[in-house]
């Protein structure tokens, strides 16, 4: 038998996270510093600073990079760079998403396109290339952002007064909702497929939480309807999420695959 604090030791373990400059995936970072694992984070927005200071409050070795994971060789660079500077690939979190807000009668197919390549094409891609490493290896921790919108459609009442509802004045995202169900499916099917080399696929569905890109998309109106829905009556905060990304990076999850954990403060259990 495997004492409890072995089975959730993630020191000498090596993690990429991806968008983890900010939001989300800092947390996913600040939780596997905190926990002694050695990282890369990629952002497309220099990282250097945020990396710098985990590095010295957690005395761990961080590597930054800025690039662009819709991009196949700036993934590809990613992942050797990752493997070249530590030895090796334990972790692969792929949290890079985003959304964009529009009446789906107004929505052009590039702006459509977009979000589909930023939030499912580019898992596929980081996937892929840590495959590569995690099979050879015979072993490896997958996690992927979806979201509680995955499965699920929206409440057009959250984000609009109802009576402002109409063909080509809602406030949709379609694109959002469809590329993480597919990310869900995604995180199935290479769970699944990948049991055989002891590697484990994951996601996690957060719900409303506080971030940078929430901030700028959410006014007042959305932020009260949503938190309304709530039963624990508040958005996710900066540690909500730290518990599931340690969870499922370390042996305690060993044998758990294919699934996708709700972090949504009972959200979903009445709704």
């Amino acid at each position: 038998m495997t004492r409890i604090d072995a089975l959730f030791d993630l020191k000498d373990r090596v993690a990429v996270i991806t968008g983890g400059g900010s939001g989300i995936g800092l947390q996913a970072a600040t939780a596997f510093a905190e926990a002694g694992c050695r990282i890369t984070i990629a952002d497309i927005d220099s990282p250097k600073k945020t990396c710098s200071r985990l590095a010295s409050q957690n005395n761990v070795e961080i590597l930054p990079l800025t690039l662009d994971v819709t991009d196949e060789k700036d993934v590809i660079k990613m992942i050797e760079g990752t493997v070249k500077r530590f030895g090796k690939l334990d972790i692969l979190v792929n949290n890079v998403g985003g959304a964009i807000i529009s009446d789906t009668l107004r929505t052009a197919l590039s702006d459509w396109q977009k979000i589909i390549d930023l939030n499912v094409t580019s898992m596929f891609l980081c996937c892929r290339e840590a495959g590569r490493h995690m099979i050879k290896k015979k072993s490896g921790k997958i996690i992927n952002i979806a979201s509680v919108y995955g499965f699920r459609g929206t409440d057009p009442r959250n984000y609009i007064p109802e009576k402002n509802i109409k063909p080509g004045k809602s406030r949709e995202s379609l694109s959002f909702t469809s590329s993480k169900a597919a990310v869900i499916n995604l995180t199935r099917d290479l769970a699944v497929n990948w049991a055989r080399y002891n590697i484990t696929v994951n996601s996690i569905s957060p719900g409303a939480f506080i971030t940078g890109t929430t901030k700028k998309i959410m006014d007042e109106y959305c932020v009260k309807k949503i938190t309304d829905r709530i039963p624990m009556g508040r958005w996710g905060g900066y540690d909500d999420l730290k518990g599931a990304f340690v969870f499922l990076a370390s042996d305690a999850s060993k044998y758990i695959t294919g699934h996708d954990p709700v972090v949504d403060g009972g959200w979903t259990a009445w709704c």
